[in-house]
């Protein structure tokens, strides 16, 4: 029998920014722990998923270099 899969949470944004931290506990619920939010208190230390709009998301291939 296949190891039963975990169904995947919808993080929209969060999913690829590079302030994501994402944490799952001992009990498999998955939390994404917003960087942001230790210096600004615009952002949610653990904001509600998924994130389709945030002032402060950057890809995680961000430079901050001009193409």
């Amino acid at each position: 029998m296949p190891p039963e899969e975990k169904p995947r949470i919808p993080l929209g944004l969060c999913g690829d920014c590079r302030h994501a931290h994402r944490i799952e506990s001992d009990r498999g619920s998955v939390f994404v722990r917003c960087q942001l939010a230790l210096s600004d208190a615009r952002f949610a230390k653990y904001p509600r998923l998924p994130v389709v709009r945030c002032p402060g998301y950057e890809g995680k291939a961000f430079t901050g270099q001009p193409e």
